[in-house]
Parts: C-alpha cells; sequence; structure tokens
C-alpha cells in the first residue's frame, strides 16, 4: 500500500495516534448528542453505525500491528520503554473495543438505542481515559526517538511495507477503512498519506468506485 519513503516510520504512527484520537473524539460527541434526543438521528444512522464500527476497526487493528509487529521489532532497539504495561493497556482497551462492537451489532439490529447508547458511553469512556496517556508514553519513549537510530531508507520502507499488509489484513473492509483513515486525518496530513498510497487507490478506488459505500460517513469527516 505505502510506496514512497517520508519521514520515518515513527513519525508514521504519531500520525496514525492523531486520527485515532479525532475520531474517537468524534465518536464520543455524537454519542452524547444522540443521547441528548435519546435516539439516533435517523439522517445519519447508517453513517453513524459505519464510522464508530470503522473506528473500533481502526483502533482494534492498530493495537494488534503495535503488539505483533511494531513493539517486538523495536523491543531490543529501544529496550527501557514500557512494552509490558502498554501491551496490558491494550487488553483493557480491547474488551471496550468487544462491548462496542456488541452494541453496534444491537443497534442495527434494533435494539433498545438509548440503553445501547448509554453503555456505548461507558466503554468510549474508557477507551478515552486510557488512550491519551497510553500515546504519550508511547509517543515519548518509542515513536519520537525512531529518528535517532537512523534507520536505512530500505529498511525504513520495507517496515512500512510490512506494517502497511498486516494492518489491511486486520482492518476490514478496506472501501470503509480507507476513507475513514484518510478522512480523519487533517488536509496536512491526509497529504502525506495520500503520497504514500497508489494513485488507484486515492483517485478512482475511494473517491468513485467505493463513494457509495462510505459516503453515508461524510458528516462525522474532514473535508
Amino acid at each position: 500500500m505505502i510506496n514512497e519513503n517520508h519521514g520515518d516510520i515513527g513519525t508514521d504512527i504519531i500520525r496514525f495516534h492523531r486520527l485515532i484520537t479525532r475520531s474517537l473524539e468524534i465518536t464520543i460527541q455524537n454519542v452524547n448528542r444522540f443521547l441528548e434526543i435519546d435516539a439516533i438521528k435517523e439522517s445519519v444512522r447508517e453513517g453513524f453505525l459505519k464510522y464508530i464500527q470503522s473506528f473500533s476497526t481502526v483502533l482494534d487493528a492498530h493495537h494488534k500491528l503495535e503488539n505483533d509487529k511494531i513493539f517486538p521489532y523495536f523491543m531490543d532497539k529501544l529496550p527501557d520503554a514500557p512494552y509490558d504495561r502498554l501491551i496490558t493497556q491494550h487488553k483493557i482497551v480491547k474488551e471496550s473495543i468487544s462491548h462496542i462492537n456488541v452494541g453496534i451489532n444491537n443497534l442495527k439490529a434494533n435494539g433498545d438505542e438509548l440503553e445501547l447508547l448509554n453503555l456505548l458511553k461507558t466503554d468510549l469512556r474508557m477507551i478515552d481515559k486510557i488512550w491519551h496517556p497510553h500515546i504519550r508514553i508511547e509517543e515519548e519513549h518509542i515513536y519520537e526517538r525512531v529518528g535517532s537510530l537512523k534507520l536505512s531508507f530500505e529498511e525504513t520502507n520495507r517496515l512500512r511495507k510490512e506494517y502497511s499488509e498486516f494492518f489491511q489484513e486486520n482492518a476490514q473492509p478496506t472501501y470503509l477503512i480507507m476513507p475513514f483513515v484518510l478522512y480523519n486525518l487533517t488536509p496536512e496530513d491526509r497529504a502525506i498519506l495520500t503520497q504514500q498510497l497508489p494513485e488507484m487507490v486515492t483517485k478512482q478506488l475511494i473517491p468513485i468506485d467505493w463513494k457509495d459505500k462510505w459516503a453515508s460517513m461524510q458528516p462525522f469527516l474532514l473535508k
């Protein structure tokens, strides 16, 4: 998926943290808004369910990537990072993600919206409480230090390819996840990521072939 060198792997992951942070904030804001009116606004129901499902999938796939690929690679290069603590926090978040996925399925099956929204709020608040200090630790101890390791151009691109393929395998469907990723980034961050993606994805698949499948998420995405 990624075919050019821009910055380093640490910068890539910090950028990804920003899109997850933004999507977590948007999800919480909208759950609270819907609770104020005791229901999901019908005009955005489909898009919201796709958005929160994409958030759940992206966050889970990101943590799998860190557990299975990123942390093992950097453990001997940056051995003082608190990997065990970070993995334990991932497990706590994973439990909340599982609850959110059950809630999404129940909402799709027309379960009690008010009850389910309150349950979603509880688990989203749990994730929000962990997420911000969690990424500060990761960035301070790992990702902000990657540049000092002076990895070669070839090694950086090898890792990008490996990490990208792993993420794609664990973050499906692509027709929702790719637009979700790109349009939860600021225009500046999006431009950098777009340069790293095949033109077929950014100029054909997302804006044309897949548009009908993800367009309902647009009220929650950045332009």
